[in-house]
Formats: C-alpha cells, sequence, structure tokens
C-alpha cells in the first residue's frame, strides 16, 4: 500500500523529499530545479504542485511534479503510477502532457486515457546529457552575462525559442528579470549584435542544467551556440558544480554539437501529450 500527497509548499516538500533526490540528483534535475526556482521566487506565475509515493514505513520512495497541466515524472514504483495518475487526474487542473521514462510515461499516459478521458500521443523524446571533458569550440565574438538592459532581447529570443520548440513559454516578465539579475542568462555578441542565447538554472545538489540554448536562424551555422554553450558550462564547473542538458532525440544537429563540446548522453524520456 502506498500513500500520496500532493503539495504546493516547495519549501516542505525539499525536505521531505531530499534524501530521494541525493540518491539520484542529475535523474531529478527537473524536479529539483522547479522546487529551487519556487522557493527563490524564480518561477514567476507558474503553479507547481510537486507529489510524493510514501511507502508503509512513511518513506518517500517516489516523485513527480505537474506545472500547468504539464507533468514530469520522477523515480516512481512501477506499482504507483497507476495510482499517481489518478491523483492527478482528480485535481481541478486539466492535464496536458507527461513526460518520464519510457515505460512509466506510457503507463502513466495508458491510465489517464481509461474511463474516456481523453487519448494520447507520444511528441518527442528527449535526451539528458551530463559534462565530461569539456571542449571549448572558436566562433566570432564574445560570450557575456545578460543584464537588466538585455531584457527584451532574452524575453524575445525565449519566446521564439517556445514558438519553435513547440513548448509552452512559462516564464513571465518578472521571473525572466530575476533570472537575469540572478546572473543565471547569457548571450553571445558578435559586431554589438546579440546573436545566440543560453540560460542555466541554479545549481542543485551538485548539478546545474543548461537550457534553453537558442540561435535565431538568421545567425546560425556560425557555432555561436556551440561557443556560448561551451562558455556556461565553464561557468557552472569554476563554481563547483557540473553541467547537464537535454536534447531533442529528433534534432541531430544539436546532439552532435553538444557531444563535440564535450557533454555526455545519459538517458532518455519520452513526452506524450493527453488531449481531451
Amino acid at each position: 500500500m502506498v500513500r500520496i500527497d500532493i503539495t504546493t509548499d516547495a519549501a516542505r516538500f525539499l525536505d521531505d523529499v531530499e534524501p530521494l533526490l541525493r540518491r539520484d540528483p542529475l535523474r531529478h534535475t527537473v524536479i529539483a530545479t522547479a522546487l529551487v526556482n519556487r522557493i527563490n521566487g524564480t518561477s514567476g506565475a507558474m503553479v507547481t504542485e510537486f507529489l510524493s509515493v510514501r511507502d508503509s514505513a512513511d518513506t518517500v520512495v517516489g516523485i513527480a511534479q505537474c506545472t500547468n497541466g504539464a507533468v514530469y515524472l520522477g523515480e516512481l514504483p512501477a506499482d504507483s503510477i497507476r495510482a499517481v495518475a489518478d491523483a492527478f487526474r482528480a485535481r481541478a487542473t486539466v492535464l496536458r502532457s507527461v513526460e518520464g521514462d519510457s515505460a512509466a510515461a506510457a503507463a502513466f499516459a495508458a491510465r489517464w486515457s481509461v474511463g474516456g478521458c481523453g487519448t494520447y500521443r507520444e511528441k518527442y523524446s528527449t535526451r539528458l546529457f551530463g559534462l565530461g571533458r569539456l571542449s571549448a569550440p572558436g566562433a566570432v565574438g564574445a560570450a557575456r552575462q545578460a543584464g537588466v538592459d538585455d531584457l527584451a532581447t532574452v524575453i524575445a529570443m525565449i519566446e521564439e525559442f517556445s514558438v519553435e520548440a513547440d513548448v509552452p513559454h512559462r516564464l513571465d516578465r518578472t521571473a525572466v528579470r530575476r533570472r537575469i539579475e540572478a546572473a543565471t542568462t547569457w548571450l553571445w555578441e558578435h559586431e554589438a549584435t546579440p546573436v545566440s542565447l543560453a540560460a542555466r538554472q541554479t545549481a542543485v545538489l551538485g548539478w546545474a542544467r543548461i537550457g534553453p540554448v537558442y540561435t535565431p536562424p538568421r545567425f546560425r551555422g556560425n557555432g555561436f551556440a556551440s561557443a556560448l554553450t561551451a562558455t556556461v558550462a565553464g561557468a557552472i564547473r569554476a563554481q563547483g558544480a557540473d553541467a547537464c542538458l537535454f536534447t531533442d532525440l529528433a534534432n541531430p544537429t544539436s546532439n552532435k554539437i553538444y557531444q563535440r563540446i564535450g557533454f555526455e548522453p545519459l538517458r532518455d524520456f519520452v513526452h506524450y501529450t493527453l488531449t481531451v
């Protein structure tokens, strides 16, 4: 028998689940980052519900989260997936998607569809990379941290990325500004023009995730994103953490680029859309 708890109190949830996070912090980079962003006030208007699964001894054995209807599955016992899907489905939020390792995400989507809730389909797969030996490529121009004067440029690039990648833009103006002020946003500049963006998350349990990385189409093919990503990865290492990032498996170019920099593939995830 398992017990499921759902809360929006990020600080309390982090206290409860930290032992589980520490067992595999890289596997849980998305959830760990969401917790820290909520605690630090850099989540903007996003509403995230955090779920824990406890066994009969009241030990946390699984975690997940749901942000504006998008479910992300952390480590979960296989026999808890149905209960997790039912728990999220019972909330007022309409579920739009689920992402996790292939078995868990498929099981969640299948359970969600039971009883005529709707249909589901695989939309994309991602691969998590961790930084190995860093190799910094050259490119014309130079990297710099974004400042508050760059707010409009940064927001525009994030919005363009969201449209092109077909993912929700979840950060409001205040959240983007706070992240800039926290020195987590970088630009590659060439001839006084910002030509590429790379953002990073706050380091949590030794890992800092890079993303999004975006270069407007007119500036591509010059190595700007590669050089900027390597710069940000190096800055993360210099601060005593390690870098990770996700790629879309359908984009062979980005997968090759990141591996040339020194990122090594670790784990794959699957994203399903849930349609009523």
